[in-house]
């Protein structure tokens, strides 16, 4: 277990040097692997470690969303008593059909729940197998979404990819939004969404009403009217001069 932790800092430390490098780069609406929209994936994250203990939950909202008409909401009640500190959520290769994540890019998008800013300490994606390696989630806003992006070191054997728990204090609480978790492939190519993309409705008041259509119809054909007039009096005008 040291030998694999040695190894496992010495390439956390490499992949770090090169996620300097490395953009973010943000996928079009419905695109993600896990668009978290609607509840019907969720599943498909098992747990692993001190959730239990720290009563970490995943739920579904839609008052707020990066992309479509959801995303996926963190929380807590925990103690702060929790001795083991390790522990998150994760997605299997063999979901996808791939034997390994070994190449692929995992990405995710996440914003700060309200009041929640002293308690993400812990919070990071990650890829575990023969070797763990991991990207820490930092420097979160409440007011706007940041996307994470973390490359699976090719010779990791990494066979799962999630993200951890945001924290081992005392917290009672929602933490974090998590939007648009997408996997790409070794080959560049994003694995397609999973069945849990909806997209955003529009709001009852952003849409213009029976009323608002009607006078803008007649305002056009108005406008429309005194254009062409217009052009007539000019063309008559110029007919008028030349004859």
């Amino acid at each position: 277990m040291k030998i694999k932790k040695i190894i496992s800092a010495v390439l956390a430390s490499i992949a770090a040097a090169g996620l300097c490098a490395a953009n973010a780069f943000a996928v079009e609406d419905g695109q993600a692997t896990y668009c978290f929209d609607t509840t019907a994936k969720i599943s498909d994250f098992a747990y692993y470690g001190s959730v239990e203990n720290t009563n970490m939950e995943l739920t579904h909202t839609t008052f707020t969303s990066k992309n479509g008409s959801g995303c996926l909401i963190i929380s807590e009640n925990s103690k702060g008593d929790d001795k083991n500190l390790y522990g998150g959520y994760y997605v299997e290769a063999s979901k996808f059909g791939l034997e390994k994540f070994d190449g692929c890019t995992v990405e995710m998008s996440v914003k700060l729940c309200p009041g929640a800013t002293m308690y993400y300490d812990s919070f990071a994606l990650y890829s575990d197998g023969s070797i763990w390696l991991s990207q820490p989630v930092t420097a979160l806003s409440d007011s706007e979404w940041s996307t994470f992006t973390m490359p699976v070191a090719t010779g990791s054997d990494s066979t799962r990819v999630g993200f951890t728990i945001p924290t081992y204090q005392e917290y009672k609480g929602d933490i974090v939004y998590i939007d648009d978790f997408t996997i790409t492939d070794a080959n560049g190519n994003v694995i397609a969404n999973q069945g849990d993309y909806e997209a955003k409705a529009v709001a009852v008041e952003d849409a213009p009403s029976k009323g608002q259509n009607i006078g803008l119809t007649i305002l056009l054909v108005i406008l429309i009217f005194a254009i062409v007039g217009g052009i007539g009096l000019i063309v008559s005008s110029a007919l008028r001069r030349f004859s």
